[in-house]
């Protein structure tokens, strides 16, 4: 009867194993080293009132490399710019930018307005969340190919 006592417990505990986040695919990290080294092309940003994106996600892209250099590509404009970066917070600055007129339609003024308003990140199956201060939006990124 004892050991009957004992296994219930144990099997609940097991049970309840099998029902963390990550045995359904959801990884989640806010670790630095899960962002910088690799080029991220955004897809969406989502607001509380909108939702925006590129159907050419490779024509805006974030590189964060290493010595705290950002190499960003907005639409048909690139540049470069500073980055700071924490277990779960980062903070970007774009400080030189090609200067040539896109075509109608670009959404490169508001991918760098948004990119220079990110406080926070994590990375998530495989996607970068880049989220903007006061909870005032979330741009999503893939890693590039």
């Amino acid at each position: 009867m004892r050991h009957r006592l004992l296994a219930l417990p144990v099997a609940g505990l097991v049970a309840l194993a099998g029902c963390s986040p990550a045995s359904h695919g959801q990884s989640r990290t806010r670790a630095p080293d899960a962002v910088t080294g690799a080029a991220w092309q955004w897809e969406t940003t989502v607001t509380p009132v909108e939702r925006i994106g590129s159907a050419a996600p490779e024509r805006y892209t974030l590189e964060l490399q290493p010595g705290g250099v950002a190499l960003v590509r907005a639409d048909c404009n690139r540049g470069r710019g500073s980055y700071e970066i924490g277990e779960g917070r980062i903070k970007l600055s774009v400080i030189g930018m090609s200067r040539m007129a896109c075509p109608p339609g670009s959404l490169d003024t508001r991918y760098l307005e948004d990119l220079q308003r990110a406080t926070t990140f994590f990375v998530e199956d495989g996607r970068l969340h880049l989220e903007l201060r006061m909870d005032s939006g979330t741009m999503r990124f893939a890693r590039g190919k």
